[in-house]
C-alpha cells in the first residue's frame, strides 16, 4: 500500500508540474482526491496492521487454551483412575452388601464415561460441527434407559419416567458423547427440583427426526435467563445456592451441534423447564448422504 500511495503523489506531482495543466480548474479538484486517497490508504495499512496483530494474539490464546485444556484433562485422569482402582477393590470384596453393587458399578460406569470424554475432548476438532463419529448407528433408545436407570437410581425423591424408549431407534453418532447430554439434562432437571417429584423423559420419532424431551417442576428460570443457559460458564440467577460451573449445557449443545442436531429449552420460574433435543435419525443420515451424493456431477 505504501508504495500505491508513493506513486499517486509521484503521478499527482507530474502533473501539477507539467505546464500544460497551469490553470487547469479540475487540477486543484484533483489534488484534493488524491489527498483523500492516501489518507484512505493510510488508515488501510492501520487496519491490517491490527488485523494482524488480532490474529496473532487469537492464535496464542488459543494455544495457551489448548495448552490448559491438556493440563486440566491430565490432571483429571490420575484422581479418576484412583475412584475406579478404588471400585474395582470393592467389588472384590465379600462383605460388600449386595444393595451397594449396582452403585459401585454406577460409580465404574460414570468414571469410565469421563474418561473417554476427556480423551475425546483433547481433541480440538472433536466437538467441531459435524465431526462427531458416525461410523456406527446408536440405539437411542437403549441408550436413555441405561441414563435414566442411572440417574434415576441416584435419587430417592425424584422418579423418572420413561416413555416412548420400548422400540430401536438407530442415530448416527457417539454413544458415550451422546450419553453425556442426557445424563447432564436429566441430573440437571433432579438437581434443580429440590423437592423431588417427577422428571419425565420422552423419546418420539417423526419426518426423520429422533426428538427427545426431558421435563421437570423444579425452579425453572426466566426468559432472560433462559436465552442465556447454554452460554459457558452462565449460570442462572436462581441457580446460586446451587453447585455447578456452567458447562454442563454448553457441552451439551457442542456435542448436539456436532451431531448436525438441535437443543432448546422452555422455561418459566417455579414451573419447571423443558429441554427438547432433535437428532438426524439413521435412516435420515443415509437418505441426505445419498442426496449429497446425487448432487456431485459425474
Amino acid at each position: 500500500m505504501r508504495s500505491q500511495e508513493q506513486e499517486l503523489r509521484q503521478w499527482v506531482q507530474r502533473l501539477a508540474d507539467d505546464p500544460a495543466n497551469a490553470g487547469n480548474p479540475l487540477l486543484p479538484e484533483l489534488l484534493g482526491l488524491a489527498e483523500k486517497h492516501g489518507k484512505l490508504l493510510r488508515q488501510f495499512r492501520k487496519i491490517a496492521k491490527i488485523s494482524d496483530r488480532l490474529q496473532t494474539e487469537t492464535k496464542e490464546m488459543a494455544r495457551e487454551q489448548r495448552q490448559f485444556v491438556l493440563m486440566v484433562g491430565h490432571e483429571f485422569r490420575t484422581p479418576l483412575a484412583i475412584i475406579d482402582s478404588a471400585s474395582q477393590m470393592l467389588e472384590l470384596e465379600p462383605k460388600l452388601p449386595a444393595s451397594a453393587v449396582p452403585r459401585v458399578v454406577k460409580i465404574r460406569n460414570a468414571v469410565q464415561r469421563m474418561l473417554h470424554l476427556i480423551g475425546r475432548c483433547l481433541t480440538d476438532e472433536r466437538l467441531g460441527p459435524g465431526t462427531a463419529r458416525r461410523s456406527a448407528a446408536v440405539d437411542l433408545s437403549a441408550l436413555l434407559r441405561c441414563v435414566a436407570g442411572e440417574v434415576g437410581s441416584g435419587s430417592a425423591v425424584h422418579r423418572i419416567e420413561l416413555a416412548g424408549a420400548e422400540r430401536p431407534v438407530p442415530v448416527p453418532g457417539d454413544r458415550d458423547l451422546l450419553a453425556v447430554v442426557f445424563s447432564n439434562l436429566l441430573e440437571n432437571a433432579v438437581k434443580y427440583s429440590p423437592n423431588g417429584g417427577t422428571v419425565r423423559l420422552t423419546l418420539a420419532v417423526a419426518d426423520g427426526q429422533a426428538t427427545v424431551q426431558v421435563a421437570d417442576d423444579g425452579i425453572g428460570v426466566n426468559a432472560a435467563d433462559a436465552a442465556r443457559l447454554f452460554d459457558k460458564y452462565f449460570r442462572a440467577s436462581n441457580a446460586a445456592g446451587t453447585t455447578g460451573a456452567g458447562l454442563g449445557l454448553h457441552l451439551a449443545r457442542c456435542i448436539v451441534d456436532s451431531h448436525g442436531g438441535t437443543i432448546a429449552v422452555a422455561s418459566e420460574p417455579a414451573r419447571g423447564s423443558v429441554f427438547t433435543v432433535r437428532l438426524p435419525t439413521a435412516a435420515q443420515a443415509v437418505q441426505a448422504a445419498g442426496a449429497e451424493t446425487a448432487e456431485v456431477p459425474a
